[in-house]
């Protein structure tokens, strides 16, 4: 049902803060759609509204958390606190913030935002209208250099690494209809956006009830390769990306719809975590070293063309408790063995309430040297997949002016490229690389500018 704007919002001001993961800037934009329909304005400026969207993943997150809390306090007049940190830590969210917007429930969050904005603004009972579906046509308009956007397709984790929080705040698995899909990431194009991003906690499990395969009513349906095909045909979506996907989620089917629709970037980023299938398992993680590899070389089969071989990013956690020195070397012999464009190294984080928070940890030490052993490897790998690139014409979305007439952005193959060009920001602009270094990729624009 869309909400209708009433005349007391009409000069309310709003601003956001958000932290974390992709995840949360697609909730931003979906409650930021509502407060526009409510008639308020963003302001950054004394807003009447503060809203913090928090994340809490790891300790250190929180810890972001709490201070951009504090700092709302200080810069606007009403805080609303949402995103993990309110599941994580309830108590410390109440303490700091004014209303506070929880992930968990049956009722979806975006539902529970608008009764609460609707509740601060002091509308009768009678006119506070409940947000059934998002109000498209409320999507806020495209911001300078945004020219990517992220769509959240799905939320929930039901698979318990032996890690991560997310279970425990996001307890229930929701998916968006294609129809709901195709209709935002048609708006977001005609906003301005020439890529979309797929996104959600786990959205291998799109159009499921569980993420555990094992347990899934109907593990043979291809739920996300559908929502990717309906969503490629979008007039005017030059680019379309998923973000973080499970291994087990890359099916001959879903890479069936990545080679049939050329708008579907050949890049997928496929946390590793651990080369060591005992690590692994003390992660709780639903596939083994080699059957990780297998799909990697099915990835590469089906997506390189012309010799060159799909963008593949992932995450890797180091010093997990337990992890000895083989099965660090298991993992750089895994992560070798890939080839990847960038590795996202995270030391191993305590969280609490998880099942790894309560075994041994290893020495600090021990953890931030082999943190260190992977950047080194990063740069490797990362320098090698990027030689691929000397002589072939890409496609650049040009996103960060870095100077006069160079900017750096994204090709299709995720890699970011620095380009001398007399196009503008936003724009998408073939050109040819000329040189890659350890620090940076340069290409030269060819004549015609696709956009």
């Amino acid at each position: 049902m869309p909400m209708v704007p009433w005349r007391v919002a009409m000069e309310k001001t709003y601003h956001f803060k958000v932290l974390g993961c992709r995840m949360n800037h697609a909730e931003r934009r979906e409650m930021e759609s509502i407060l526009q329909e409510l008639g308020m304005q963003p302001s950054s400026e004394s807003p009447d509204l503060e809203i913090v969207h928090t994340c809490s993943v790891t300790g250190r997150a929180a810890a972001k958390s709490r201070n951009a809390i504090r700092r709302a306090k200080r810069n606007g007049k009403h805080v609303f606190v949402t995103g993990c940190f309110t599941g994580t830590d309830p108590e410390m969210a109440n303490e700091l913030g004014d209303t506070v917007v929880t992930q968990a429930g049956k009722t979806p969050m975006l539902e529970r935002f608008a009764n609460e904005v609707n509740t601060w603004l002091q509308r009768p009972n009678k006119e506070q209208p409940v947000t059934t579906s998002l109000p498209i046509e409320a999507l806020p308009k495209l911001q300078a250099a945004h020219t990517r956007a992220e769509l959240r397709i799905q939320d929930g984790c039901d698979a318990h690494c032996s890690f991560c929080i997310i279970p425990k705040i996001r307890t229930t698995l929701r998916s968006k209809t294609i129809e709901d899909t195709v209709t935002e990431a048609a708006r977001l194009v005609e906003l301005g956006h020439k890529e979309v991003v797929l996104t959600g906690v786990f959205i291998g499990a799109y159009g499921h009830e569980t993420a555990l395969r094992r347990k899934q009513a109907h593990p043979n349906q291809e739920y996300l390769a559908d929502l990717l095909d309906a969503v490629a045909q979008i007039d005017g979506l030059q680019r379309l990306r998923m973000s973080s996907m499970e291994p087990g989620d890359v099916t001959p089917t879903l890479l069936d719809a990545m080679v049939a629709n050329k708008n579907i970037v050949p890049h997928l980023h496929l946390p590793l975590q651990s080369g060591s299938d005992e690590v692994l398992q003390k992660m709780n993680r639903q596939y083994s070293t080699s059957q990780y590899l297998e799909m990697i070389a099915m990835v590469n089969e089906r997506l390189t063309v012309d010799g060159l071989p799909p963008a593949i990013t992932t995450d890797i956690i180091c010093g997990f408790p337990t992890e000895t020195d083989a099965d660090f070397e298991q993992t750089i012999t895994t992560a070798e063995s890939v080839g990847y464009l960038h590795m996202h190294i995270f030391p191993y984080s305590v969280r609490t309430g998880t099942a790894a928070a309560r075994w041994k940890q290893l020495p600090p030490i021990l953890v931030q040297d082999r943190v260190q052993t992977l950047l080194q490897l990063n740069d490797t790998l990362s320098l090698s997949y990027r030689e691929q690139l000397i002589g072939r014409t890409l496609n650049v979305m040009l996103e960060q002016r870095v100077e006069k007439n160079i900017f750096r952005g994204r090709c299709e193959h995720y890699a970011e490229i620095t380009v001398k060009t007399s196009a503008n920001q936003g724009e998408l602009v073939p050109a040819i690389v000329i040189e890659v270094t350890n620090d940076i990729t340069v290409a030269q624009q060819q004549l015609q500018i696709i956009s």
